[in-house]
């Protein structure tokens, strides 16, 4: 495995992929979620949850606290949380994620994230909402609460 990080090219061997189906019993149909019927969890007091309290399939790994890969979303929501920057905010991973907008609107990209859209966030890549969003955030009106109705975004985090 190579990986180029801060200018220099990194090398790691594993001796398999970490998405091997050892001991695997089932079959290879597809399968089909219906994601609107996913609850939603949130903060009901103050900060912004981590997101992967949004996961729906975690591929485990052998470090503790570390999936292989996650599979989140990111579904209709009431974002009700006081004294806090409510939309994602500016950060950077060890994992990789891969972010898409399957319809509606996406709460941390005001301007420019369209469905059908995705975006690509590498291991220590900085990435945050966009500048209208942070403005709007910053100035919001904290007793009320926002309610994001027509959305439905996803997340694949990998390691």
């Amino acid at each position: 495995l190579v990986a180029k990080f801060q200018g220099h090219l990194w090398r790691a061997d594993i001796g398999h992929s970490p998405l091997d189906v050892v001991a695997w019993h089932g079959n290879y149909a597809p399968y089909r979620y219906d994601l609107r019927r996913f609850n939603t969890i949130g903060s009901i007091s103050f900060d912004h949850p981590d997101p992967s309290i949004f996961t729906v399939l975690t591929s485990p790994s052998d470090t503790h606290g570390t999936a292989n890969m996650d599979f989140a979303i990111f579904p209709p929501r009431w974002l009700v949380a006081q004294h806090t920057f409510r939309p994602p905010w500016f950060h950077r991973n060890v994992a990789s994620e891969f972010m898409g907008l399957v319809h509606g609107v996406y709460d941390a990209k005001a301007d420019g994230f369209a469905p059908g859209g995705a975006s690509l966030h590498n291991c220590m890549s900085g990435h945050g909402p966009d500048a209208a969003t942070f403005d709007k955030a910053s100035h919001a009106d904290l007793t009320r609460p926002d309610v994001i109705a027509d959305t439905m975004a996803f997340m694949f985090e990998t390691r």
